[in-house]
C-alpha cells in the first residue's frame, strides 16, 4: 500500500476515499470520513391509533408547497387536507372533494403532486380515473386530464387515458409522471398534459414491471431517474426519463430490495437514499444509491403502515399512516444503522519486514450509545488473510483477528499492534451504534518501528523474557497515556506562533512583547498585531512609525511631515578667490562657490530666526531683537524653530465617525517621542492660499466655497461669483461682466 514509507507512520485514509478498504453498513461522508449508515429518525412518541390501524389498499399522497403547507389525501372521505405552513391549523382544503364524478369531486383521491415550474396542485382521481389539476393560491380547478372531456369518468388503456391511477410525481423538465393500477403500467406526460407514448414503449419492450404500485423522480445534474416500485415482485426499479431501464455492473436491470420488501406500496427518493415503506413489516426500508442501492437498515423509530412518503425539504420524511390521519415527521438523516464494519486488504509500508507498533483511529461521536473496535492481524504470508463473514454479528471472529479488547461496548481507539516482525498488516474497524448516534472515523494511524520507552532503561530490560512481551506492551500503555503531553511539547513552538495560536492565549503572546491589544479588534488585526510588534517596535517614533500605526489601529492614511527636513538657509554666493585665511585654505584646495541657482531666497531657501552665533558685539546685537548665546549652543537659532516638531495631516474624508478624531490624537500620543510637538491638520476639501495650498497633499480642489473673510484662521479661498449666462444673471454691470 505504501512499500516506499521513508517515516515511522502512514496514514490509511488518503484523498478523504480510503484506498484499498472495502466497507459495509456505512457511508462516506463529504469530508472523507465514514460512519454507519443515516437513516430516518421519529422525533416524539407515535400516534395510538398506528397501533390498530391496518395497511392500506391505495397508496395515498402528500405534498408540500413553497410555503411549507402540507397536502395529504383523505381517501375516506373524499377530500384533500392541508396543514398550514405558518398556523399548523390543520383543515379540509376549501371547495376542493366530496364523492362525485363531477370536477372537482373525487371518487378516492391518491397521489398528489406540485410541479416546480407551476404553483398547482395534481391530484389522482382514481375512481374517477383522472388527475385533477387545481391552482393553489385560489384552489380552482384548472385542469382534467386522462379524460375526453372534462365530465368524463371512465377508464380507457389507450395513450393519454387512465385506469385506476394511483400514483403521480414528476422532474425538473416539467414531464409528469402517472402510476395506473388498472392498467398495470406506467405514462408520461409533458407539462401540458399530451402523452409521451415512447416513455411506456420503451418500459414495457424490456419486461420488467408486472404490477407498479409507486413512483418517484430524482433529478440529477446530468439525468433524470425514474424510480417504480412494483407490487409483485417486491421491488423497485431504477429507470432514464426516456425509460431505459439502468443495469449493474454485470449489466442486469438494477433492483432495489427484493431481499428485504413483502408489501411495499410507497416510494420516495433523493440524491442519498431511496426509502420504500412496506406494510407487513410496518417499516421504512432504506437504501442507499452510492454503494449500489445496498440496505442500509430502516427508520429507527416507526411502526405503523405507510400510505406516503414524501420528503419536505427542509430535512424531513412525511410519512402518511392512511385512513386520513395527518403525515407523522421523521428526521431524515438523524438516525443511524445498528452497525457496519471497515476492512483493509493488506498494508504494506517496506519490502523488508517491520515491527508493527500502534493502530490510533482518529474519530469524533455523534451520541454515547456509539461505539467502536480495532482489530489488526500481521502476517509476512499474503495468503495468510482473515475472513471478514457480513452474516454475522461480529464480522471479525476470525481467530486470527486480535481485538484492541474483549468488551463489546468498548470505547478504546487505541491499539499496541505488537508480535514478532512482519511485512504485511490487515486492519478491521467495527463500528457498533443504538439508532440515535455513531462514530465518525476520520483517519487511521499506522505506526512501526517505533523507539519506545524500553530503550531508554538498562539493556538487561530488552533481553528475551518468560512473560513475552509483557513488559513492552506495559511500557506502550504508559506511553499512550503520555503521548499527547509529548505530542504538545513537540509542538510548544507553535505557541509562539500569532498565525496559529489558539484565540484565547493571544493576549498571552501578547504580553511577552508588552504589546497591548484592543479588546474591539478582530482575532486577525490581534495577530497581525503581534506579529509585527517587533518590527513596529523599530519604528516607533518616527514618521513612518506614526503612519503605520495610524494606519493599523484606526485604519487612518495620514500624512506625517517634519518641518526640519524643508529647511534650507540661505546664503550669498562666495567669491571666487575667497578670503585669504593664510595656508589652511591653500592647502584645503577647496572651490569657491559661485553657482546661484539654488540660493533662491524665499522660493529654495529661508532665513534663519537669529544669527547662529547669538548677539555678537557690532555685528549681529540688535536691542530687543538678539540674545546671548553659550559656546555649545552655537547654531542654536538655525534649528530651534522647527526641531522637535511635525504636522498629522489627515483627509476630513476619513473622519466618518465623531469618535475618530480623538482615537488619531490618541494614537499620536502613543507613538510620538516625549519632547516633540506636533500639529493635527484636518485636510478640508478645498485649496486655500497660505493655509492649503498643495494640491493632493495639504489641499483638495473642491466645489464651490464661500468666500474667507480678512483674518479668518483658515486662510484665503479662492471664490467668486458664477460666470453669467445669457437669460440668467445677465445684467451687464450688475451680476455680470464683460471679459477683456
Amino acid at each position: 500500500m505504501d512499500s516506499d514509507n521513508t517515516t515511522n507512520f502512514t496514514y490509511l485514509n488518503r484523498d478523504g476515499v480510503w484506498p484499498g478498504f472495502k466497507r459495509s453498513g456505512l457511508e462516506l461522508l463529504s469530508d472523507g470520513s465514514v460512519a454507519l449508515y443515516s437513516l430516518p429518525i421519529l422525533e416524539g412518541d407515535l400516534p395510538q391509533e398506528l397501533e390498530a390501524l391496518t395497511a392500506p389498499e391505495f397508496p395515498g399522497g402528500i405534498a408540500v408547497d413553497a410555503d411549507g403547507t402540507i397536502y395529504y389525501t383523505d381517501p375516506d372521505g373524499d377530500r384533500v387536507m392541508r396543514i398550514g405552513g405558518c398556523t399548523g391549523l390543520v383543515e379540509p382544503v376549501p371547495c376542493v372533494g366530496g364523492h362525485g364524478d363531477a370536477p372537482g369531486e373525487f371518487d378516492r383521491p391518491g397521489g398528489l403532486f406540485i410541479p416546480n415550474y407551476r404553483g398547482s396542485l395534481f391530484v389522482t382521481d382514481v375512481g374517477n380515473h383522472r388527475v385533477q389539476v387545481f391552482d393553489l393560491p385560489s384552489m380552482q380547478l384548472v385542469d382534467i386530464w386522462g379524460q375526453r372531456s372534462v365530465t368524463g369518468t371512465e377508464p380507457s388503456s389507450d395513450a393519454g387515458r387512465l385506469d385506476t391511477p394511483c400514483a403521480i410525481d414528476g422532474d425538473s423538465d416539467g414531464s409528469i409522471y402517472v402510476v395506473e393500477i388498472g392498467n398495470k403500467r406506467i405514462q408520461k406526460f409533458d407539462r401540458v398534459g399530451r402523452v409521451v407514448p415512447s416513455f411506456w414503449n420503451r418500459i414495457r419492450e424490456q419486461d420488467l414491471l408486472v404490477d407498479p404500485i409507486g413512483v418517484s423522480v430524482t433529478n440529477q445534474e446530468s439525468r433524470t431517474l425514474v424510480y417504480v416500485l412494483d407490487r409483485s415482485l417486491h421491488c423497485a426499479f431504477v429507470f432514464a426519463a426516456s425509460g431505459e431501464a439502468l443495469t449493474d455492473d454485470a449489466g442486469k436491470p438494477i433492483s432495489i430490495g427484493s431481499d428485504v420488501l413483502k408489501q411495499p406500496l410507497a416510494i420516495e427518493s433523493s440524491d442519498e437514499s431511496i426509502y420504500i415503506g412496506d406494510n407487513e413489516a410496518r417499516r421504512i426500508f432504506v437504501f442507499k444509491p452510492a454503494d449500489g442501492y445496498a440496505y442500509a437498515g430502516d427508520a429507527v423509530g416507526y411502526d405503523g403502515p405507510v400510505a406516503a412518503l414524501e420528503l419536505d425539504g427542509k430535512g424531513q420524511l412525511l410519512v402518511e399512516p392512511g385512513s386520513g390521519l395527518p403525515p407523522i415527521a421523521l428526521a431524515s438523516r438523524s438516525g443511524f444503522a445498528s452497525s457496519g464494519a471497515l476492512w483493509s486488504k493488506a498494508i504494506k509500508v517496506r519490502e523488508n519486514k517491520v515491527t508493527w507498533h500502534r493502530l490510533k483511529s482518529l474519530l469524533t461521536k455523534t451520541g454515547d450509545g456509539a461505539h467502536l473496535r480495532l482489530f489488526v492481524h500481521t502476517s509476512s504470508d499474503p495468503t495468510d488473510r482473515p475472513a471478514v463473514d457480513l452474516t454475522l454479528s461480529n464480522p471479525f471472529s476470525d481467530a486470527r483477528w486480535r481485538p484492541s479488547t474483549s468488551l463489546i461496548a468498548s470505547d478504546l481507539d487505541d491499539l499496541f499492534i505488537g508480535g514478532d516482525p512482519a511485512t504485511l498488516l490487515w486492519v478491521g474497524v467495527l463500528f457498533e451504534g443504538d439508532g440515535s448516534s455513531s462514530a465518525v472515523l476520520s483517519n487511521l494511524r499506522v505506526e512501526f518501528d517505533h523507539e519506545t520507552y524500553l530503550t531508554h532503561l538498562p539493556a538487561i530490560y530488552s533481553e528475551p523474557a518468560p512473560c513475552g512481551d509483557f513488559l513492552l506492551r506495559f511500557l506502550s500503555l504508559i506511553e499512550s497515556f503520555q503521548s499527547e503531553t509529548e505530542s504538545e511539547i513537540r509542538s510548544l513552538s507553535s505557541l509562539f506562533d500569532p498565525a496559529v495560536i489558539s484565540s484565547e492565549f493571544l493576549p498571552w503572546l501578547a504580553g511577552w512583547l508588552a504589546l497591548e491589544l484592543d479588546e474591539n479588534w478582530s482575532d486577525q488585526q490581534k495577530r497581525e498585531a503581534i506579529a509585527h510588534a517587533f518590527e513596529n517596535y523599530g519604528w516607533r517614533g518616527t514618521a513612518r512609525g506614526l503612519t503605520r500605526a495610524l494606519k493599523f489601529k484606526i485604519g487612518v492614511d495620514a500624512i506625517v511631515e517634519e518641518p526640519i527636513l524643508g529647511a534650507e538657509w540661505w546664503a550669498l554666493p562666495a567669491e571666487e578667490n575667497g578670503c585669504n585665511c593664510g595656508k589652511r585654505i591653500a592647502a584645503k584646495k577647496e572651490e569657491a562657490w559661485s553657482d546661484t541657482s539654488n540660493s533662491i531666497l524665499g522660493v529654495t531657501t529661508m532665513l534663519a530666526s537669529a544669527h547662529p552665533q547669538g548677539a555678537v558685539l557690532g555685528s549681529t546685537a540688535t536691542l530687543d531683537q538678539t540674545h546671548l548665546i553659550s559656546d555649545s549652543d552655537y547654531g542654536l537659532p538655525l534649528f530651534v524653530e522647527v526641531a522637535d516638531r511635525f504636522s498629522v495631516m489627515v483627509y476630513r474624508g476619513q473622519l466618518g465617525c465623531a469618535e475618530t478624531l480623538a482615537k488619531v490624537r490618541e494614537v499620536i500620543e502613543e507613538e510620538k517621542p516625549a519632547h516633540t510637538d506636533y500639529h493635527l491638520c484636518i485636510v478640508e476639501p478645498s485649496l486655500r492660499v497660505g493655509y492649503q495650498a498643495r494640491v493632493g497633499i495639504d489641499a483638495v480642489v473642491g466645489g464651490d466655497s464661500l468666500p474667507t473673510g480678512l483674518g479668518d484662521e483658515r486662510g484665503t479661498i479662492l471664490s467668486g461669483d458664477a460666470p453669467g449666462e445669457v437669460g440668467a444673471n445677465s445684467r451687464v454691470g450688475i451680476n455680470t461682466r464683460v471679459a477683456g
